[in-house]
């Protein structure tokens, strides 16, 4: 496994499989990426996991855009278990979870990560400009039938539109059986003063305030060591992890991850679009050592 210069493994990779998106968060960063048609074909995905899999990576998680919207996501998965015998997980909207959950599971794809930014109709029509949150229930419920363990429930809290409906997401969690991840929302450093960031940013201490008489344990994501809270909640466990990636040392420096984006480039970090390396795919291995070694934390 190689390390970059501050001694951060490299163990995983973050597969933009395309940047298009039938869901328009406002919020929304693309990866890092400008919205586009261009994709990777299965041959290059195959050959960069055949390289990533020879340097020691065993975590892959394909986003977008939204992935599901690729008609080859299927063989994408299955390639990937060929040479991946760690993590596969996916982040979606679940618009089109419902019909897709098993066959996923089917294909090698571990666990899912639902994009929930909202439990009312209303404050979902807003945040995403899709009317589908039912749809989108449906397809978390399939998920979490079909196997895909844990599905992680994401919502971005936003000031104003969702903060005022964390118990509601809590409640649907565990009726459902999934975990939550209620993350902040994220910006650079160029944009943290800009409007529309300060009109919505939250710091989530005041979650793990609201939680607190629930806590009965806590565990730590090797990824960013990202705190997760074990929950006595409605006579069951729930797990909320927190997700802090802003102005946090600690989250960058136990990030262990390299970007790929939908063009096939390796970007070093979210917020690094200024280190970027094509990928050569006679010879992958050579861009994902080169990035590695470019790392450096963000914050």
């Amino acid at each position: 496994m190689i390390k970059d210069n501050f001694g951060r493994p490299l163990n995983s990779l973050r597969i933009q499989l395309n940047a298009t998106c039938n869901f328009r968060c406002f919020f929304c960063h693309m990866e890092g990426t400008e919205e586009n048609g261009e994709t990777m074909s299965l041959e290059e995905i195959e050959k960069l996991m055949k390289a990533a899999s020879e340097l020691g990576i065993n975590r892959i998680k394909f986003t977008g855009g939204e992935p599901l919207l690729r008609r080859d996501i299927l063989e994408i998965i299955k390639i990937t278990r060929k040479y991946i015998d760690g993590d596969i997980s996916m982040t979606t909207n679940g618009y089109f979870l419902g019909d897709m959950a098993t066959k996923l599971r089917e294909a090698g794809l571990s666990r899912v990560n639902v994009s929930l930014h909202a439990m009312t109709q209303d404050s979902f029509k807003i945040i995403t400009g899709n009317s589908s949150l039912d749809r989108v229930k449906h397809g978390i419920k399939e998920a979490v039938r079909a196997g895909l363990n844990p599905v992680k429930l994401n919502m971005v809290v936003l000031r104003g539109l969702n903060d005022d409906q964390i118990f509601q997401l809590l409640d649907f969690a565990s009726e459902v059986g999934a975990m939550v991840q209620f993350i902040e929302l994220e910006s650079s450093k160029e944009e943290e003063d800009q409007d529309w960031f300060k009109k919505y940013h939250v710091n989530l201490n005041f979650i793990e305030d609201l939680l607190r008489p629930y806590v009965r344990g806590i565990e730590y994501n090797s990824l960013h060591r990202r705190r997760i809270l074990i929950l006595d909640y409605k006579y069951s466990e729930l797990k909320v992890e927190i997700v802090n990636p802003h102005r946090n040392h600690e989250f960058c420096m136990n990030c262990t991850r390299l970007r790929v984006t939908s063009k096939g480039l390796i970007q070093t970090c979210l917020h690094r679009p200024d280190q970027r390396i094509a990928i050569d795919y006679s010879n992958p291995s050579e861009a994902l050592i080169k990035a590695t070694l470019m790392r450096e934390p963000y914050w």
